[in-house]
């Protein structure tokens, strides 16, 4: 879990660290004018290496490589970058070869680290290049606090925010990520369902609605880069930092909903790297905005020492903490489908073969001998996204 919620937070590196690149290299200050540089229309093709050596005992480590994309692709297009060679070094000598998962991951057996010692990364891609990182002591995280909310008044909207503290005033520099997870259900009740093929439908009773297309759980994690830092307060604490904004009538809280937030401590180097990246992509957009930084990483490439290589490795233990909203917590929320209309179709002697050819829409009761449809989305939770499966923590 640790390691997901991490692979997951950073994968925005892969949509728009060519677009970085382009603004730290070739931003001027001064005048503004319309160019269009060379190096739009190449492919830098470089190395992006993604994940935080968990320091936890017993646990797993996943890194994912890809390769920056080109400018005009799509965002969210994913270069993996399969076949490599990667391992975790010691300080003391020993190496921990991690596994090939697919898709550009890999991933560590169970690993017990000293923290007295500093780990490094080493990676061989399939054409020959050699990266390596720096080696990096191990910090240890001190547990969350507390997560709480509140709703704005005039916005309606929910603020989640994050407590903690540490007593040895050692950690200073917080990261965070997070999970979550919410229960939904459709705006209608059908009394009807198709099987798997589409084209055969049956009558449910109301508790097999429940379980089979009437209350659904959907997830996501965070995306955007969540920092704090305790450097000028008297004491090492975190105060309600908002880590999550989630709008007023938002489907996240139509029933319930569950957010899991990791944490980790940063270097002082680390938190600068992160706090300049996330200033360079969320925060540009106006005049009045801080102004492309330069940008590095502590990996380098061996083989070509002028190659940039996108990536930024931390080693510590992660802390994490659930809450849940419920509904019954916020006021005015109401987060139904309002566009739910009903036709009625000519469905002949056959009652058990749905023939409708507009796949929009969906079985929903019978009237006599006629069949009435209304909008999938409205008798089905699972075409929103969601699974008809209760996460283990619910």
């Amino acid at each position: 879990m640790h390691s997901h919620i991490i692979r997951n937070g950073l994968h925005r590196l892969r949509s728009w660290t060519t677009c970085l690149l382009v603004i730290l290299w070739f931003y001027r200050p001064g005048c503004k004018q319309a160019y269009t540089p060379p190096v739009l229309q190449t492919n830098p093709n470089l190395l992006v290496i993604e994940g935080v050596i968990n320091g936890g005992a017993g646990t797993t480590t996943t890194f994912t490589l890809s390769r920056t994309q080109k400018i005009g692709d799509s965002l969210g297009a994913y270069t993996p970058e399969p076949q490599a060679q990667v391992s975790i070094s010691g300080s003391a000598g020993e190496t921990y070869p991690l596994k090939e998962q697919g898709k550009g991951s890999y991933i560590s057996a169970p690993l017990s680290l000293n923290h007295g010692e500093k780990y490094q990364v080493k990676i061989t891609t399939r054409n020959g290049s050699k990266y390596q990182s720096d080696a990096v002591p191990v910090t240890t995280a001190p547990p969350i606090d507390s997560l709480s909310f509140k709703q704005d008044d005039s916005s309606g909207r929910v603020t989640v925010s994050i407590n903690t503290h540490d007593p040895a005033g050692a950690s200073h520099y917080y990261r965070w990520y997070f999970s979550e997870t919410w229960e939904y259900h459709t705006a209608l009740t059908s009394e009807l369902a198709l099987d798997s093929t589409g084209h055969i439908f049956y009558a449910i009773d109301s508790i097999s609605q429940v379980f089979l297309v009437y209350y659904c759980w959907r997830g996501d994690n965070s995306s955007d880069i969540l920092l704090g830092n305790s450097t000028a307060l008297g004491q090492d604490r975190i105060s309600q930092a908002p880590i999550a904004t989630i709008p007023r009538a938002s489907q996240k809280i139509q029933m319930r909903y569950s957010m899991l937030a990791s944490q980790y401590v940063l270097t002082q180097a680390a938190y600068d790297y992160w706090l300049i990246l996330q200033k360079n992509t969320q925060n540009l957009g106006s005049l009045f905005d801080p102004q492309p930084s330069q940008l590095k990483g502590n990996y380098q490439c061996l083989t070509n020492p002028n190659e940039p290589v996108i990536g930024y490795l931390s080693v510590g233990t992660i802390q994490q903490k659930r809450f849940f909203i419920s509904n019954s917590q916020v006021s005015n929320w109401d987060p139904g489908l309002s566009d739910c209309p009903t036709k009625v179709t000519d469905q002949g002697p056959t009652y058990d073969i749905y023939t409708y050819s507009d796949t929009a829409w969906g079985p929903y009761y019978f009237a006599g001998t006629t069949l009435i449809l209304s909008r999938r989305v409205c008798l089905d939770c699972r075409v929103q996204g969601g699974t008809t499966t209760k996460p283990s923590f619910w």
